[in-house]
């Protein structure tokens, strides 16, 4: 496989496509895990244990070819930045943890059981329609 380099490692890839998650809920936990791999790969890291912010943000995607070439990419990256820096500061929160400090296999603990607490059946049955058809 002749892959991009990214900052989520195939073995997180690997471990999220192992869980018992449904497709949805996969996709999500990876998007949140990519994000969550961007922040503690930008520098400085705050002190303080929070999140890298706004300009920081930035600084790091302009860094990256792929995500600088495309100004409109770079734009929906720093929103989707936004949007998971959100999502990761609950996490972080409910685990009593610093948003930079959580952990993938914290993010599918929170995944799945979000997921079972939304009475889905299929939370423990691993859905096999992953071939993008939708059957």
């Amino acid at each position: 496989m002749n892959e991009a380099p990214g900052p989520l490692s195939h073995a997180a890839v690997a471990r999220i496509d192992a869980t018992l998650l449904p497709q949805l809920d996969r996709h999500h936990l990876r998007l949140l895990a990519h994000c969550l791999a961007c922040f503690q790969s930008m520098q400085p890291a705050p002190d303080d244990g929070g999140l890298p912010g706004e300009s920081a943000r930035r600084r790091w995607c302009l860094a990256q070819p792929l995500i600088a070439a495309d100004p409109a990419f770079l734009m929906q990256m720093l929103e989707q930045l936004d949007v998971a820096a959100l999502q990761l500061e609950a996490i972080a929160a409910e685990q009593g943890v610093t948003p930079i400090t959580l952990s993938l296999e914290q993010l599918i603990q929170t995944v799945e059981s979000r997921c079972r607490s939304r009475g889905r059946s299929d939370c423990d049955h691993q859905q096999r329609h992953d071939d993008g058809d939708g059957t």
